[in-house]
C-alpha cells in the first residue's frame, strides 16, 4: 500500500522543508543495523518521474517518494541491495529549537522577591510558556516512515531527472555525486507513524 494522501499536513510540510532526515537500513542474514543523516529531497505524486512507457492510469498512483543519493561503498548502500526496507525519520527541528529557547528563557527569567501571599491561582511560568505556545505546532513533531528503497540506473533518464530534483532542493549536496562510485536511491513510502511531545502515536497507511 502506497502512503496515503491523507497523510497528515504537518507531515508533508516536514517532508517539503526539512534538508536533512535519519535513513535506516538493515543488512541481511546479518540484521546488523545502520543510520545515516542525508540530504535529500521529497518527491510528491505530482512530481514523480514518468517516463512514455507507463499509461495515464499508471501515473495517477498516489506514491510518494525520497530521494537520496550516497557512495556505494558505504554500509547503507550494501543494506540496501540486500534489504530494500527501510525507515526514515524526521523532525520538526525549527519547532523543538523555538520550543527549548523559549523554556530555557522563561527560566533564566530572576523570580521576583515575594511582595506578600501570592494568588494560588496565580499560573507558573510553564503553565504561561504553555499557555502561549501553538498547541497546533507542539501536536506533531517527528514522524518515522517505512518504505521500499531501490537504486536508479545511473544511465536513465529517471535518474537525470531526480538528480536535478536533489540539487534543486539541496545545491550543496553536488560535491557528494560526483565521479563513478556514486548512486541515487529512491525511497517509495508506505507508511507513517506519527508522535507528539505528549507520547501519542497515530499510524497512516
Amino acid at each position: 500500500m502506497s502512503c496515503p494522501a491523507s497523510l497528515p499536513e504537518h507531515v508533508l510540510s516536514l517532508l517539503k522543508t526539512s534538508k536533512y532526515l535519519h535513513l535506516a537500513t538493515c543488512s541481511k542474514p546479518e540484521c546488523i543495523p545502520s543510520v545515516s543523516l542525508m540530504n535529500y529531497t521529497y518527491i510528491p505524486p505530482h512530481k514523480v518521474y514518468n517516463s512514455h512507457d507507463e499509461t495515464a492510469e499508471e501515473y495517477q498512483k498516489e506514491e510518494h517518494y525520497i530521494i537520496l543519493g550516497t557512495q556505494k561503498d558505504t554500509a547503507k548502500y550494501a543494506n540496501i541491495q540486500q534489504n530494500p526496507e527501510v525507515s526514515v525519520l524526521i523532525h520538526d527541528w525549527v519547532t523543538a529549537k523555538k520550543l527549548s529557547l523559549r523554556k530555557n528563557s522563561q527560566s533564566n527569567t530572576p523570580t521576583p522577591e515575594p511582595t506578600g501571599i501570592q494568588n494560588a491561582d496565580h499560573p507558573s511560568r510553564l503553565l504561561n510558556l504553555l499557555q502561549e505556545l501553538n498547541q497546533s505546532e507542539l501536536s506533531q513533531m517527528s514522524a518515522t516512515l517505512r518504505g521500499y528503497a531501490e537504486s536508479i540506473d545511473p544511465t536513465s533518464q529517471e535518474s537525470k531527472y531526480y538528480e536535478a530534483e536533489l540539487l534543486k532542493t539541496n545545491p550543496d549536496v553536488s560535491v557528494y555525486i560526483e565521479g563513478k562510485n556514486f548512486a541515487l536511491v529512491k525511497v517509495r513510502l508506505e507508511n507513517a507513524k506519527v508522535s507528539d511531545s505528549e507520547n501519542h502515536t497515530r499510524f497512516y497507511g
